[in-house]
Order: structure tokens, then sequence, then C-alpha cells
């Protein structure tokens, strides 16, 4: 594939090589509202995510997923198997950019990348466990969607039906779709975006 100009207005995202841009399936209501500020301590402990102010609704570099028949929504779980439903990355933020039309709202229409081969950097990626352990990413890591929709190198799924935990992929078998592998991983040197080869 041919090397794309970066189509993302959102700093989070840069689409370095693609397969395809997705809008078959209408966003759903979540996708539009959902708080990125407020929520569990991986949420409210990323500095990443904090220091961008982000939008309510999908942002860009997080994971979609199927949420019902025809509709794409965040792909934001506390279930085992919620994740299974990850279909690829936002590409925009949903509710659009400051001085721009919310291309989002008024499409009903969330723009995806997938497609294996497809290439993004992103800054939008969990930097803890939900005990609040830093994350260490190198390359080769398989991501996985968190529970809140961020990528992450560990795969979320109930532990005992009540909570919530942080468990390799090789533990969890079908709770969850890996997303992509790690080519180069955040540092200091490249502004800590994290560069991944989409598998889905």
């Amino acid at each position: 594939m041919a090397n794309y100009q970066n189509p993302s207005p959102d700093k989070r995202l840069e689409v370095l090589y693609r397969q395809t841009y997705n809008t078959l399936g209408a966003i759903d209501a979540t996708g539009l509202t959902q708080d990125n500020l407020v929520g569990n301590v991986q949420k409210t402990s990323n500095s990443r995510l904090l220091a961008t102010n982000p939008p309510k609704g999908i942002l860009a570099g997080s994971v979609v997923a199927v949420t019902g028949a025809g509709s794409i929504g965040p792909c934001v779980s506390d279930s085992s198997t919620a994740h299974d439903t990850a279909v690829g990355i936002a590409v925009n933020d949903a509710v659009g950019n400051p001085y721009e039309s919310a291309s989002a709202v008024a499409s009903g229409k969330c723009v995806y990348a997938h497609g294996t081969g497809t290439v993004i950097r992103t800054s939008l990626y969990e930097m803890v466990t939900p005990g609040n352990a830093t994350i260490a990413y190198v390359a080769g890591d398989t991501v996985f969607a968190s529970s809140n929709g961020l990528l992450s190198k560990y795969a979320t799924t109930k532990v005992d039906g009540s909570n919530l935990g942080q468990i390799v992929f090789t533990n969890v078998g079908a709770n969850a779709t890996p997303i992509g592998i790690i080519l180069d991983p955040p540092a200091s040197g490249n502004g800590y975006y994290m560069t991944v080869q989409l598998k889905i």
C-alpha cells in the first residue's frame, strides 16, 4: 500500500499505511456521549489522555466495535466477551473539531481504519493497569482493547464474575480480539507515540 498523508486532524492519531476506511455502521449514542475524563483508575490516571482535554464521544486512536445491528460504537465494557466485536481504530474524534462541522453528528457515521497491514501511530493508549501499575510496552507486544476502549498490552476480562482484572491474552482465550502488533513502542525519542500494525 502507498503511504498516505494523515487524514485525521486529531493529533492523537496518524495513519501511516491503510487498507480500508469503513463507515458502514451508524454511530451509536454512546459514541457521541461517553465521558473520557471521568471513570476508572486507568482513565483518571492516564496523563496522555487527560493532557489533551478530550471531548466526549469516541476519540481518534481508540478502538471501535459492533454494538448492535448496523451500529458502531466505542469498544468499552467490563464484559469478558464484549471485546470480541472490535472492528478497527477510530480515525477522528466523533464530535468533530473546533471551527469545523461535527461530521459524526451530521453524518451519523464513525470512520474507522481496519485491515491487516494498516499501520497507525497514536498517542492514545492505556498507561496503567486497573491496579494503577505502569504498563511498559515493547516492540512485538500484541495489543487489545481495554475496558476504556484504548489500546493495551493486556486484555480485559472478568476473572471471578465480579472483579475486573488484567490477564495476558494466553489466559483469556477468545475473550479478547488482538487489535495489532506494536512495531515501535512509545518512547521519548518518538514523542511517546505507539506505532501499531493492525490485525483486524
